[in-house]
This record gives C-alpha cells, structure tokens and sequence, in this order.
C-alpha cells in the first residue's frame, strides 16, 4: 500500500482494508481503468404543491388552533347528525366524549409526565 503521508493510528486498520478493497475491485474490473471515487447520487425528488403547502402548514404556529377547532366543530356536526335534532340525545352524547376527552388526556398527561421524570432521574 501507499504511504499517503497522513499518520496513522491503531484505529486507521479499517481505512487501510477498505483501500485494499476500493483498489482490488478497481484492478478487477475489465475494461475500466480507474475509478475516480465519486459517487452518483440518485436525484432527489421534488415535492409537489400540495404536500410542500401541508409541510409549511403544519410546521407553523396556526396549526395546532386551526386543527383542534376543526376537530371540535367536526365532533358537534357529527353528534348532530346522530342524534336527529333530539336535543337531550345531543348533549348525552357530547357529555360522553367530553368526559372521555378528559379521561385520556388525564391518562396521557401522567404517562408523559412519569416517562419525563424516569428520564431526567437516569441522568
């Protein structure tokens, strides 16, 4: 092997194989008289409107507002539309999801929250 003028160091024996490799596959091949050791990379695909428009709206502060009001008027259109205008049934049911809403997110807040703590604990 060439000496390349660097110094090397006991981890340096991994370089010195994969120069033995680069340089046998490049004296095997036929035809090719040497290999300039560039890599071609395969060309990155652009995305389209849409989904750069999704990325940018997600990834701003209006987000997190616009969507939980959505969810919310989207719930109550829903419960509207199974319970026929009956009112007493609306509420029933709106009752019901608000205290489920309450339940897990009283579940996830201390799942969050324990897995915070045993993390900072092991450091």
């Amino acid at each position: 092997m060439a000496n390349t003028g660097r110094s090397r160091s006991g981890s340096s024996s991994k370089n010195t194989r994969s120069t033995a490799r680069k340089t046998t596959r490049s004296t095997s091949t036929r035809g090719s008289s040497s290999r300039s050791g560039t890599r071609k990379t395969a060309p990155v695909q652009e995305e389209s409107g849409f989904a750069s428009a999704v990325k940018k709206f997600a990834s701003s502060r209006a987000a997190s507002p616009i969507i939980f009001i959505a969810a919310v008027l989207l719930i109550t259109g829903i419960d509207l539309l199974v319970s026929w205008n009956k009112y007493e049934l609306f509420f029933k049911i709106l009752g019901i999801e608000v205290l489920i809403a309450v339940v897990v997110w009283v579940i996830l807040t201390l799942v969050f929250s324990s897995k915070k703590n045993t993390d900072t604990d092991e450091v």
